[in-house]
This record gives structure tokens, sequence and C-alpha cells, in this order.
């Protein structure tokens, strides 16, 4: 069985875009429990015995969260601030999403359904299916890369089985709209050494503008309808 028809009409459920926005909530919980516990000098400790390792540990963990559909590395990824600085941290981030998502990009692309069913799971390969259904062409990616970066894993795999859009359109998007998110992500988990208590309200407030967009498209296609309909 072959995944789902492309769409174009919307690029994303809200459905989708709710999941996204209660994933990334979560892991700043998860976060910030695990900081209180390890404890902040601890844990920058660890990392960077590897020395000059730590980078490219950094860089495969990301990667293999990418592969490996349903592990998170989120609340690594917002310590990348914390133990590497925020410019090296959301570098270090982008070269890993974007290399273990080109890789499930090009499973999915050449390789087929049972080889993203052996790394994403059944559970993982039936979510992957329903973006494929919604996700349409580079313009849909875009969108997603900047406001579902939660589930850009199993994006990923969705844009290979997609054959609108080309490696090429794939790369650019995650590198060039990858980095923003990135850089919110790095730059907010640095603040956690001094202002940790300002972080949910701002992750509040960056899932709330995820929903913007889909917002903005539901009311204009509403508006056009109307239009058609008079």
């Amino acid at each position: 069985m072959t995944p789902p028809a492309l769409q174009d009409s919307s690029p994303v459920s809200p459905r989708a875009v709710a999941v996204g926005a209660v994933v990334l909530l979560a892991l700043t919980g998860l976060l910030i429990l695990v900081i209180d516990w390890v404890g902040i000098d601890q844990l920058r400790a660890w990392i960077l015995s590897a020395g000059p390792l730590a980078p490219l540990l950094y860089i495969l963990l990301k990667a293999a969260a990418y592969v490996f559909a349903p592990l998170s590395s989120g609340p690594v990824q917002l310590a990348a601030g914390l133990l590497f600085g925020v410019l090296p941290g959301t570098l270090y981030t982008v070269i890993g999403e974007v290399l273990g998502g080109t890789l499930g990009f090009l499973i999915a692309r050449h390789l087929g359904r049972p080889a993203v069913r052996r790394f994403a799971g059944e559970a993982g390969l039936a979510r992957i299916d329903e973006f494929v259904g919604q996700l349409g062409g580079w313009r849909a990616l875009v969108y997603a890369r900047l406001f579902l970066f939660a589930i850009y894993d199993f994006i990923s795999y969705a844009a290979g089985f997609a054959r609108s859009i080309t490696l090429r359109q794939y790369l650019l998007v995650s590198i060039i709209c990858g980095t923003p998110p990135s850089f919110i992500f790095v730059y907010a988990g640095g603040l956690l050494e001094d202002q940790r208590q300002q972080i949910l309200p701002l992750y509040v407030l960056i899932g709330g503008l995820s929903l913007l967009p889909w917002l903005i498209h539901r009311a204009l296609r509403a508006r056009r309808q109307g239009k058609e309909n008079s």
C-alpha cells in the first residue's frame, strides 16, 4: 500500500499543529526537571568531559534522534546553549538536524516503507503516512520546518515519500528555515541558568504562535469560500 496522494489544499492539520505545541511544552518541562535533578554544572561537566569530541557527540545525538523518529533530543537541544554557547550550540543543532533529517529523507526515498518502519516503528509510520497526505510541495515544508519543528523528524520521512519535493528543496528548507527555531531553542535553553522562571511563559508564547499561521490560513480559506458562495 502506497502513501496517500498528496494534497495541496492545506499544508498541515490542526491536530498536527496541536501535537507540535504540546510536545514543545512537554519537552520544556522535562528539561527543567532534568536540570533540577542533575544540576547545571554537573550536566555541563558530563558533556564537556568528552573534550573536542563533545560537539561531535551532540551532533550525532541530534542526527540519531531524527532517524529513530520516536526518540526525542529536545531536552538536549535546549541545553546546547548552556553547554556550548548560543551561536555554536545553534550551529551544532542545525548540523545534527539536517544530517539526521536528510538520512530519514533518503531512507524513505530510496529504501521505502519497510526501512522506515524499522527505524520509526509501526505507529511512527502511520503518523508519517498522515503527513504525506498533507505535505504537498516545498511551501508546506517551509511551514512545517518553521512551526512544526517538534515533529520534523516524521515530516522528514514524509518528505522522502513525497515525490513533489526534491532533495535540494529539502536541504535548502531544512537549513534556512531550521535555523530560526533552533536558535530560539538554544537561546532559551541558555537562559535557564539565570532566568529559569521566564522560560515557561516564553514557550507558552511560542506554542501559541505556532497556531497563528494555521488560523490565518483557515480565515483566508473561509473568506474565499464565502465569496465563492455569494
